[in-house]
């Protein structure tokens, strides 16, 4: 995810774009830009930075440029590390262009090869160079509309383009597919942006871009055209009413809850790079890595955390989808347990930072002994991914809540295509063609069911406020909400400092139960699509029978756990392998309620940190 901000005015453009690159720094910090053209001279000016915005704004001090119009750009790699020559903006090689880019260009690759057959050449490894050449070839003086036009329909994937031109200094053009774009509608200037916090110090009408729409700004009015039809939209502004201090969370009162909210755009995002025609597409897998895969003995998932959990689910996932032994190491104990691992061996590390400490040590620590590593990571050229053999990446955006949500669900799905994948092409898979299409189809369908489900918060937070003052909580599940029960635990103990456990079902008598009494909360997460489901049935019973206070996760239409529930939160029916990922979303609410009525820092609590990189 990457910030986008464009001015075209009065004013001096490029203090604008400083200052909405600072509310929008949140979506990426990798590096920053603007381009600008010059009003002496007519040419586009480039200066951008690798790092946060403060190395941008210095290297800015000394340049007393003026110009009314420019784009700028604050960055979330993507394609390429974090570098001066991968940042935005890029110009196209005849320097006649300035293009910022938030999104994913599928078809990069083929496209690059295309221009530089054509004789075009590239400075940096990013799909968004690929983009401002296109255009660049398509230009004629005057026609920047036409060569925006003929080139978006060429380019696959999602993505958010703002484009200024040396012979079009009047104006600033900008196209959206999928990512977001808001203009900001002034009196005798106008903006566009990622998001709202951006233009508010400014202006508070807006008008929000739909899908492949395309805006022509200049000083004095803003133009909309449908991609498709080629016909003028009409779209009275909309009129802000949060503060700058609101925006900046897209109007939540936390970043943990906005990217809660998130989560149904961001398993989206993930299902349409990687999903395409019923084929799940990896990059960068070559075919020495493919071969090894194919004759991989044993998997180990290593991680920490949040990622542990999602690593236990992904052992399940495999577990069900191929006959080798798969199993879950904390990265802590993996390093120092000396493991078995050798050359026939895949380890597969989930990190959201890429830059876990004990994560890292433990992969090392693999590739030493000849394994072959997987790494599923959140942020794009982290050392971790630099380091593993290969790398998916979960493109979930920034996560500026301390407590992982979204990178969680991120892992999730990410886990569940390479599950699949796994099973479509090792000699050990235990699911045929059929059972693989079905996985397919429903995992098509989470983003809408997530977004079904987060409409339990109303319910949820009437729970939490019955709730909120206890100072112990259980939670159980079997199989694979084992692992979300203790996710659960996790977020609860995170953000409002109360005990929890969470522990395996089954387990429950072996000890837990001498807890339950009246006044402990137990948390059951009790799909109904669960081979165990009738045993967590008798779970629930035997809590009820201690009177203890009975909270549900079920699947829609459930009375007879609704039945035996203080509280049920029902989930859409799934497959097995995909209930954790909707199970996941009542438990990061509930955590999140409890603690914002406990008075919590929820988005920073105490002693955690976002990226851990001491052992």
């Amino acid at each position: 995810m990457c910030g986008i901000v464009g001015y075209i005015g009065y004013r001096e453009a490029v203090p604008v774009l400083i200052k909405g690159l600072e509310h929008l720094e949140y979506r990426g910090y990798d590096s920053a830009g603007v381009a600008f053209i010059t009003q002496k001279t007519g040419h586009i000016h480039v200066i951008k930075q690798k790092g946060k915005l403060a190395r941008l704004k210095e290297d800015l001090r000394d340049v007393h440029l003026t110009s009314s119009v420019g784009i700028g750009h604050t960055r979330w790699a993507t394609h390429g590390q974090p570098s001066r020559a991968n940042a935005h903006p890029h110009m196209d090689m005849a320097g006649q262009i300035a293009l910022v880019h938030n999104g994913i260009i599928e078809n990069y690759a083929a496209l690059k090869k295309e221009l530089q057959h054509q004789g075009m050449t590239f400075q940096s490894e990013t799909d968004t160079e690929v983009a401002a050449n296109l255009i660049g070839s398509y230009y004629r003086k005057g026609c920047l509309v036409e060569a925006l036009q003929k080139a978006v329909k060429r380019l696959e994937g999602f993505f958010a383009f703002a484009v200024i031109a040396k012979e079009e200094p009047d104006k600033l053009v900008v196209f959206k597919r999928s990512n977001p774009l808001v203009i900001g509608i002034g009196r005798g200037e106008n903006f566009v942006a990622s998001d709202a916090p951006a233009i508010m110090p400014y202006t508070n009408r807006v008008v929000y871009l739909e899908d492949d729409e395309f805006a022509i700004l200049t000083r004095q009015n803003v133009q909309i055209f449908s991609l498709k039809t080629g016909k003028r939209v009409k779209r009275k502004p909309t009129t802000i009413h949060w503060s700058i201090a609101q925006a900046a969370k897209g109007g939540y009162p936390h970043f943990m809850l906005k990217e809660i909210f998130e989560q149904p755009r961001v398993v989206e995002m993930i299902l349409k790079t990687r999903l395409r025609k019923g084929k799940i597409i990896f990059e960068k897998l070559d075919s020495k890595i493919a071969e090894r895969l194919k004759h991989t003995q044993r998997i180990h998932f290593v991680s920490c955390g949040t990622a542990y959990h999602a690593g236990l689910v992904g052992s399940y996932m495999l577990g069900e989808c191929l006959r080798v032994p798969v199993t879950t190491t904390v990265s802590s104990e993996f390093r120092y347990g000396d493991p078995t691992v050798g050359k026939h061996d895949l380890v597969i590390l989930i990190t959201q930072s890429g830059e876990t400490a004990d994560t890292l040590a433990a992969m090392r620590e693999a590739k030493n002994k000849g394994a072959l590593t997987l790494a599923i990571v959140n942020v794009v050229g982290s050392t971790i991914a630099r380091e593993a053999d290969w790398v998916i990446y979960t493109y979930a955006g920034p996560e500026i809540g301390v407590a992982s949500t979204k990178a969680y669900l991120a892992q999730l799905a990410t886990l569940a295509l390479f599950s699949i994948f796994m099973a479509q092409i090792h000699p050990k898979g235990k699911i045929g063609h059929t059972k693989i299409h079905s996985l397919l189809r429903d995992l098509s369908k989470l983003p809408l069911q997530i977004t079904e489900t987060l409409k339990l918060e109303t319910k949820i937070n009437a729970c939490a406020k019955d709730l909120y003052s206890k100072r112990t909580f259980l939670y159980l599940g079997r199989g694979y909400n084992y692992p979300t029960a203790l996710e659960g635990a996790l977020k609860l103990k995170e953000i409002t400092y109360a005990h929890a456990h969470g522990y395996p079902a089954g387990e429950m008598k072996h000890g837990p139960i001498a807890l339950i009494d009246k006044n402990q909360p137990v948390i059951c997460i009790c799909p109904r699509t669960s081979h165990t489901y009738e045993k967590m049935l008798s779970n629930i019973e035997e809590i009820r029978a201690r009177k203890g206070i009975v909270l549900s996760v079920a699947t829609r239409g459930d009375h007879a756990v609704q039945k035996l529930s203080r509280y049920t939160f029902f989930i859409t029916k799934t497959e097995e392998m995909f209930s954790a990922v909707l199970a996941a979303i009542p438990i990061q609410l509930f955590a999140y309620k409890v603690a914002s009525l406990n008075g919590r820092d929820v988005d920073q609590p105490r002693n955690l940190a976002k990226s851990v990189t001491v052992e």
